[in-house]
């Protein structure tokens, strides 16, 4: 005899023995008053005893969707369709949910079903316009938006999906524009705050963003990834009131498995490995989770060469490419073809530089995620290499449909990706190592150097003084050319320290955006520092036929200072390397995550451990010593111009033939059936 089953809610247990319209109106009190699972019960007693209850099943879909319970709501949704093949909302809703999902193509039919059904569906407009845009069908998308406007002049909704699409088009005022309607018609919607306040960041009206974040931050404190944007921003202007409290806030949302922040501003923020995996794993469950609607790709037979393909938005004058463009002119085309998927267009001689090296340059900035990903799987790619990571203007959903039965994280994210579809990460011992390697979700493929420097960077000839950069002719030049958002309140109050203890040096700086210089100096002043002895210098900017010149320059312009101190726990990248390859030597703190330990397997690399230390104090002490004992700065002065060419650092053939030899032995373990593992490629 069945189990007959047990209802854990003492009013649902009054009402048994009801008729069907009683149970549903009693869930529908029990959902107003916020009690899920008990309105699911009544919902679910309902339909039992009227099994053709479409109002039950739709209602019971929507609570399943709220309790996460994704797949089960759609099957509601789909008896719902049966029993009502006209029931518009039922489109609608199982159309969000594959929108969610990515399925895009699923929730395109399903919204148009919706409109075929109701032709004056506004918001089955909107939201099929904003489907028709991550399809990269921009026209179509217009289209949509334009009818729900035209239909409702009060949708907020639609105001905002369209500026979505403006700002993909890179219509910043028109972007704006629909915003700010969006928000006049709802003032409490935290999203479109949200999504006006990153528009403004990408626009550099840092301080206006700021205050959209903080608007919306009041609204809902607790919106998902809302808190990190906040802090991001807020990091940019060097504004560090209530740093530590957030930094706090933060840690223990995340460690209750919370989206609060993103797993990038995670890594800029915390010297916590762990915490910064736990972070990955959030951000990419809900951002970014695996989707198998492809299925498998069929297993491949072994070819003369491995195709590799390379999926960037930064294929510019960038730091990714920088550490890339010696890595493809190198590889040897014997073994490997390589396939560019250029994600975003940006002409410049980098990029035609690159275009050179690879076998094959594809755009697909026009092309939606599944039409990119069906285009790897069509052209057999072996090896796909994600170059961006979780960073800005990502694509991650082309992996997270699988887009090569091996796929690597490389060069872009300075840390673990948190997702199960990436396979492998390249990497050196010195930066990932035994205590964080754990928390890594990829397989690690150990290479004995990962740099490949881009060495025709040339360093000019053309004589410079200290003078043309606003430099003391005499006296000690530190430099930090870092982004200011790589500062903390820890490593700035450090910094002062030393132009406390030694009265004739100066700090020299990249210069930020007004309100962040402004707030550096504030904070020099409260240490008692003459704000005047922090010397900010902007970035130079000439025509693109002109960038050759303008590197040389900024990389001898280096030689003017006498030491590049280092940030944590984000370290420095290409510009420590810059520093180095330029003859400056680089003080850092080595750390304990990912970002935190780049400086130090430069370091390592060049064979100079003895600028690495290990704590505040030590850097302190150190940088003290190297600005007061000239002849042991010379002789690191030195030793830094001998190992520039006899170490690994800048031996960008051998370190690609390494990064090779991973490729080779990734893919051995694949056609012999292995599933990935780590492992180590000796020198």
């Amino acid at each position: 005899m069945a189990k007959k089953k047990q209802y854990s809610n003492p009013f649902i247990k009054i009402k048994i023995n009801s008729d069907p319209v009683s149970l549903y109106n009693t869930a529908v009190v029990l959902k107003k008053n916020g009690q899920l699972e008990a309105a699911l019960e009544s919902y679910e007693l309902a339909i039992s005893l009227k099994p053709d209850f479409v109002e039950a099943y739709y209602n019971k879909g929507n609570i399943l969707r709220e309790l996460g319970e994704i797949e089960n709501a759609i099957i509601c949704f789909d008896i719902c369709i049966k029993l009502k093949p006209d029931f518009a909302l039922a489109y609608f809703n199982r159309g969000n949910i594959n929108k969610s999902l990515q399925r895009l193509h699923m929730a395109l039919k399903d919204y148009e079903n919706a409109i075929e059904i109701n032709p004056l569906y506004s918001e089955a407009f909107s939201n099929k316009g904003l489907v028709l845009k991550d399809l990269k069908k921009y026209d179509q998308a217009l289209y949509c938006l334009n009818s729900a406007i035209d239909l409702n002049p009060n949708l907020a909704e639609a105001y905002s999906n369209k500026a979505n699409l403006l700002q993909d088009g890179n219509d910043y005022e028109g972007a704006l524009d629909n915003y700010n309607k969006a928000i006049s018609l709802n003032p409490n919607a935290v999203d479109y705050l949200v999504n006006k306040g990153i528009l403004l960041m990408h626009h550099n009206r840092l301080e206006l963003a700021l205050e959209t974040l903080e608007e919306a931050l009041k609204i809902k404190p607790d919106a998902e990834g809302l808190l990190g944007l906040t802090m991001r921003m807020k990091i940019f202007l060097c504004d560090w009131s209530d740093f530590d409290k957030n930094l706090e806030l933060c840690e223990n949302e995340i460690k209750k498995n919370k989206f609060v922040i993103q797993s990038f501003i995670t890594a800029m923020l915390y010297d916590n490995a762990e915490l910064q995996s736990l972070s990955s794993l959030i951000y990419s469950k809900i951002k970014f989770p695996f989707n198998g609607e492809l299925g498998d790709i069929p297993k491949r037979s072994e070819e003369k060469k491995l195709k590799i393909g390379y999926f960037s938005t930064d294929f510019y004058y960038h730091p990714v490419s920088i550490w890339l463009a010696e890595q493809l002119e190198n590889h040897d085309k014997s073994k490997f073809e390589l396939y560019a998927f250029c994600l975003k267009e940006i002409k410049d001689p980098m990029q035609e530089r690159l275009k050179s090296a690879f076998d094959h340059w594809i755009v697909v900035d026009s092309m939606s995620d599944l039409e990119v990903t069906l285009l790897c799987r069509e052209l057999k790619i072996d090896i796909a290499l994600d170059l961006n990571g979780h960073t800005q203007n990502c694509r991650t959903n082309i992996f997270a449909r699988r887009a090569a039965p091996i796929q690597v994280s490389h060069l872009g994210m300075p840390g673990t990706m948190g997702a199960n579809y990436i396979d492998y990460v390249i990497s050196d011992s010195f930066t990932l190592n035994q205590k964080n390697t754990s928390n890594i979700t990829e397989n690690v493929a150990f290479v004995p150097c990962g740099y490949t420097y881009d060495r025709q960077r040339v360093i000019s000839d053309k004589p410079l003084s200290r003078n043309q950069f606003g430099l003391p002719e005499k006296g000690f030049v530190f430099t930090c050319q870092n982004g200011c958002h790589k500062f903390t309140p820890e490593v700035f109050g450090i910094w002062m320290e030393l132009l406390n203890a030694l009265p004739e040096s100066v700090l020299w700086l990249l210069k930020p955006a007004p309100t962040a210089e402004q707030n550096l100096r504030s904070k020099a002043a409260e240490f008692g520092v003459n704000p005047a002895r922090l010397i900010f210098t902007a970035r130079e900017s000439l025509p693109i036929e002109m960038e050759a010149e303008r590197i040389g320059r900024y990389l001898a312009s280096y030689k003017l200072a006498d030491l590049f101190l280092d940030t944590w726990p984000y370290n420095a990248g290409t510009t420590a390397i810059d520093a180095l390859w330029a003859g400056l030597p680089v003080l850092t703190k080595s750390g304990e995550s990912v970002v935190s330990r780049m400086a130090t397997s430069a370091l390592n690399a060049i064979e100079i451990p003895e600028l690495i230390t290990h704590s505040a104090n030590d850097y302190r002490n150190l940088a003290i010593e190297l600005a007061t004992d000239s002849k042991k700065l010379d002789l690191i002065k030195a030793k830094l111009q001998i190992n520039k060419f006899t170490t690994p650092l800048f031996d960008s053939v051998t370190n690609t033939r390494h990064i090779e030899s991973a490729y080779l032995e990734m893919h051995r373990k694949y056609l012999s059936g292995q599933q990935p593992s780590s492992f180590s490629i000796d020198k």
